[in-house]
């Protein structure tokens, strides 16, 4: 018999593979020093590396490096070239940092920067000093680097159940994923601990007593335990890659999809580090899931705060968004899961027994054939605010249901000796109906009560008292009860899906309108006056366009209020060297008073849209898709006119 033909990589793994590997060409190569403690030696070791890799005739530079005055470290600098820190005045202190820019002026073969997990100074390009680094490497320069496992974004909940401390300086996991090289620098806990009673540990995270609750051996030993696993993962995936490319037979399965389900809850961050933990083990596509309903427009501060950072988490942990809108939110899910080959869907497990269906048993009864996950979220985070009142409807609305009640019962008084018990009782379900339809469940079900009251004292034996003499009114009073209850549910559900409907069409129409008038378009004026015009009807904002022009960025077009200076220029140039966004409301240079797009088609980037808002204009995710989608759209057109 022939022997069996060994299976051949997908065109589309091929593809990847081929693109990875121009990338990496033009990029940096990134060099991870890993620790599962303060103190293991992560600087010293980064230090030693680089002396070495100077000595081989690399063109070494130390960008930044904590040695916190240990001798032994300071020596291994003696000899090396230091990149003088950029000094920044605030609040009457003068704070040292990173400086990004004079690394990218002085352009070595390798930087070292330590403490990659560091929040910079007020005022700097970037947030985080992991930024900085990737900007480094898209640079084309080499960068070493350490940081301990605590700062891991999916590993944070874990090891703040291990230590009892919550660390807020956190790198998306996405850093190691990308490293070339992750170094595992490793200690035994009793040889660390002693390190720290000799004061050689700086625990600048760390205060008071927590230092010694922090540094148990109970608790180095599973920190160490994270850290080897994490490289070993690092290591699992790299082989992975490899026997891909190479059509190495044992792993080509069907691939995973897991859909993390997230509400606007302080538990939304724990559930996407929960689901990122497991589609990382079983090498699945992350999606971070999140339908949007009739509540969304009642959601406080905090509320909003909540889903925005829980999103903006899955992003730098390479999760895919999605973002629909729907009046039931199992239904929702599980279409979305089944017409997506979804194979596991997560999401919060109920915090106390209920006796309705519960958003879980329902999805769990609508997903035939897709593993379900209950993830529990834990303790409550420190401070968590009172979760606000439900919000009433209108004071009128309730008083102009009242009204109805009583303009029917002084027409069925009218009536009385015309119609039967039967036609009157009918003649009272109005009110409660007509409020369920265009006021609100609360009105209706009031509605609905002073009606049988009314009906009772007026027309029920005996007339003008609230009791009862025959036990059928009762039965016929709960039945009616029954039905304003469902009608108000079912015209609630038709009046969220009717705003829903008009607000996703609006924006549909929008769209259509620009894409449309973009396609009549035949010059670069008209473009970007269109631009202008339909940018501004969406989102109530002022809006420049900047292009490159004769080796330098120039505005080509912008409304009257949108002022430039130095800053907003230097932001745009920054945006289109980098084909990143930055500004108001981003990550990168948030202090700029707009936002600023890339316009990017085609893999060219060809302008930069800046847009200045009243308010943030990445609040919300489907916000910034739409941004996304009008920049795509002028790339394009600004692609075609100019090929004419």
């Amino acid at each position: 018999m022939p022997d069996e033909e060994k299976p051949r990589p997908e065109p589309e793994e091929l593809l990847e593979l081929a693109q990875r590997e121009e990338a990496a060409k033009k990029r940096g190569k990134l060099t991870v020093y890993l620790g599962a403690a303060p103190g293991v030696g992560k600087t010293y070791a980064m230090l030693s590396d680089g002396r070495q890799r100077k000595q081989e005739g690399i063109d070494v530079v130390v960008g930044y490096a904590e040695t916190h005055s240990r001798a032994e470290t300071d020596a291994l600098l003696e000899g090396m070239e230091q990149l003088p820190a950029s000094t920044i005045e605030y609040r009457g202190f003068t704070l040292r940092d990173f400086d990004l820019e004079g690394a990218l002026k002085r352009n070595p073969e390798l930087m070292l920067v330590d403490e990659l997990a560091h929040t910079n100074a007020p005022g700097m390009r970037h947030r985080k000093r992991y930024q900085d680094v990737e900007e480094l490497l898209d640079a084309g320069i080499d960068v070493y680097t350490t940081i301990n496992v605590q700062h891991l974004e999916s590993l944070n909940d874990v090891v703040s159940q291990i230590v009892e401390i919550r660390v807020k300086e956190t790198v998306p996991d996405t850093i190691i994923d990308e490293a070339e090289e992750v170094k595992l620098i490793d200690l035994p806990p009793e040889e660390l601990i002693k390190r720290l009673h000799d004061g050689k540990v700086y625990v600048k995270d760390i205060v008071g007593i927590a230092v010694e609750k922090y540094f148990r051996p109970g608790n180095l030993l599973a920190l160490r335990e994270l850290a080897l696993r994490l490289v070993a993962g690092t290591v699992d995936d790299r082989m992975r890659r490899y026997m891909r490319q190479y059509a190495i037979s044992g792993i080509w399965p069907t691939k995973e999809r897991v859909l993390a389900a997230i509400f606007a809850s302080p538990y939304a961050e724990r559930l996407i580090r929960s689901a990122y933990r497991l589609a990382s083990e079983i090498d699945a596509e992350l999606i971070a899931f999140h339908v949007e309903t009739e509540k969304n427009e009642d959601f406080s501060d905090q509320e909003n705060a909540w889903l925005n950072n829980a999103l903006d988490l899955a992003k730098k942990l390479g999760a895919r968004i999605v973002w629909v809108k729907g009046a039931d939110v199992a239904a929702t899910i599980a279409d979305y899961a089944q017409k997506n080959n979804i194979t596991k869907v997560i999401i919060g497990k109920p915090k106390r027994h209920k006796l309705l269906p519960t958003l879980s048993s329902d999805i769990l009864i609508k997903t035939p054939n897709i593993d379900v996950y209950l993830m529990d979220p834990g303790t409550a985070p420190a401070g968590l605010p009172k979760r606000p009142r439900p919000r009433l409807a209108n004071p009128l609305a309730y008083l102009i249901s009242l009204a109805g009640v009583a303009a029917i019962a002084a027409f069925a008084l009218l009536l009385r000796d015309a119609l039967n018990q039967v036609d009157l009782l009918s003649l009272f379900l109005l009110p409660p109906i007509l409020s369920a339809l265009y006021l609100g469940r609360g009105p209706s079900i009031l509605a609905s009560l002073v009606s049988i009251l009314a009906f009772d004292y007026l027309f029920v034996p005996p007339i003008y008292s609230f009791r009862i003499s025959d036990l059928s009114y009762f039965f016929s009073f709960l039945i009616y009860f029954g039905i304003v209850v469902a009608v108000a549910h079912l015209a609630r559900e038709r009046r969220s899906k009717l705003n829903l409907l008009k607000e996703s069409e609006a924006k549909r129409i929008a769209l259509y309108s620009l894409s449309r008038d973009l396609i009549a378009a035949r010059n670069l004026e008209q473009v970007l006056s269109i631009l202008l015009r339909h940018t501004r009807q969406l989102f109530d904002c002022e809006l420049a366009v900047f292009m490159p022009e004769g080796g330098r960025l120039a505005v080509r077009a912008k409304t009257d209020l949108f002022k430039i200076d130095i800053e907003i220029s230097g932001v745009a140039a920054w945006v289109l060297a980098n084909r990143q966004m930055a500004g108001r409301g981003s990550s990168t240079l948030p202090e700029s008073p707009a936002l600023f797009v890339p316009m990017i088609y085609e893999e060219k980037i060809v302008g930069v849209m800046g847009i200045r808002g009243k308010k943030n204009l990445l609040a919300s995710h489907e916000q910034q898709v739409v941004l996304d989608t009008i920049a795509g759209l002028g790339a394009m057109a600004l692609t075609r006119v100019s090929s004419f």
